[in-house]
């Protein structure tokens, strides 16, 4: 790294975060319209915002010359009335906004860690908590999932923990885990849970739990909100992108006690939110038919799209979010791999079957969005509507 501007030492280890392929990059390889493109590789809703959100917004530009509230109270009022019913002790909790849960995922690490300390990770899980970390000058302990059934491997947490601190004397002091996880889908119970809460709690560690992608399963069942009561060193981090299909709009939130939200708010930057971003928030958990919705395309597209790609030949992993992660057999004989590659073009005629496969799927004017962190054979495919999912079977039936 070229150190003219003496920047940190740490960034030659911090690799730079990579976001999918975007709607230009096929408008301008393959001259395509926007509206020609089928984007399913974000974990965006594609069935939009709600009406009322965008009715929000845009009152909300009229006064876009002065800034909101500086730690967005209205939006935190909104959701302490929309979790009250559902999650014990909420008196002795409160919320915290950020622009995207990114950015409070940040102020918690500026918030907890130095130069030097560690952050447990449990990978293939959300690249952002290992880029934040690095970034940071922190070390990542990466514990790493099941080959099976991607679950964190928690086994001898305590150990792995002590052991790690005993060898490099580096104190870990942040923990994420996303449940449901991306970008594997699967989930931890609240007794798994509650089992690695109560050892970061005897540690003092931060246990960041990413609810992400919660709305899309029992809640009543898996829900973090239910424990955190008695978990004073617990937050759990949620976003409007998905559910609420206000992933343009930038606005993520947490639950934590309400000490630790004194102490975040302290230290934390004022207006980090648009104000039209926060009013669309506001509004859009107001509009439950507009979320209804949502969640019931969600519920039920995902079983038919995991049978279609299963009857495809495909390995698909059970999912409790709105994506699907599937994998390519990598036992492929060379006929059926021939087979694949006459249907596609010569210049992605190459021996990365899974590349060929996307490439084959960008020409057809869709991106899904590879999984490399979970195999080289993995594909992510988020949960469109009827007739987007349809045309994403068609194209792969095809080859």
């Amino acid at each position: 790294m070229n150190n003219n501007y003496r920047l940190n030492p740490w960034l030659s280890s911090a690799n730079s975060y990579a976001a999918g392929v975007t709607f230009e990059e096929l408008m301008m390889k393959y001259s395509f319209k926007r509206e020609e493109i089928l984007r399913l590789a974000g974990n965006e809703s594609t069935i939009g915002a709600s009406p009322k959100a965008l009715e929000a917004a845009k009152e909300a530009l009229l006064s876009s010359n002065y800034y909101d509230e500086p730690n967005c109270e209205e939006l935190m009022d909104a959701l302490i009335d929309d979790f009250k019913d559902s999650t014990p002790h909420i008196n002795k909790l409160g919320f915290v906004i950020g622009n995207g849960m990114d950015k409070v995922i940040e102020h918690i690490l500026c918030l907890s860690i130095q130069a030097g300390d560690t952050v447990i990770n449990f990978s293939p899980t959300f690249d952002f908590y290992s880029f934040c970390t690095l970034k940071m000058g922190a070390k990542v302990l990466d514990l790493g999932r099941d080959e099976k059934d991607f679950q964190p491997c928690v086994k001898h947490l305590a150990a792995d923990i002590d052991r790690h601190e005993t060898e490099t004397g580096s104190k870990v002091k942040v923990m994420f885990l996303c449940t449901p996880n991306n970008p594997t889908g699967n989930i931890l119970s609240l007794s798994e849970i509650e089992d690695i809460a109560k050892i970061c709690e005897e540690k003092n560690i931060i246990l960041f739990i990413d609810h992400a992608y919660i709305e899309f399963t029992d809640r009543e069942t898996f829900e973090a909100t239910k424990i955190i009561h008695k978990y004073p060193h617990m937050v759990i981090g949620y976003t409007f992108s998905k559910a609420y299909g206000l992933a343009g709009y930038r606005v993520g939130y947490a639950l934590m006690h309400q000490e630790l939200k004194n102490i975040y708010l302290k230290y934390n930057t004022p207006f980090l939110c648009a104000k039209p971003s926060l009013k669309a928030a506001k509004a859009a958990i107001r509009d439950s038919e507009h979320f209804k919705k949502i969640i019931d395309n969600n519920n039920n597209e995902r079983p038919k799209i995991e049978q279609a790609l299963s009857e495809l030949g495909f390995k698909v992993y059970k999912s409790h979010t709105n994506f699907i992660l599937f994998e390519i057999s990598e036992n492929l004989d060379e006929q059926k791999k021939l087979a694949i590659y006459e249907h596609l073009d010569k210049d992605v005629r190459e021996k990365d079957i899974t590349g060929a496969i996307m490439e084959y799927l960008f020409s057809k004017g869709i991106i899904l969005r590879r999984s490399k962190a979970t195999s080289d054979y993995a594909i992510r495919m988020t949960i469109g509507t009827e007739a987007e999912n349809q045309r994403v079977i068609k194209a792969l039936s095809a080859i």
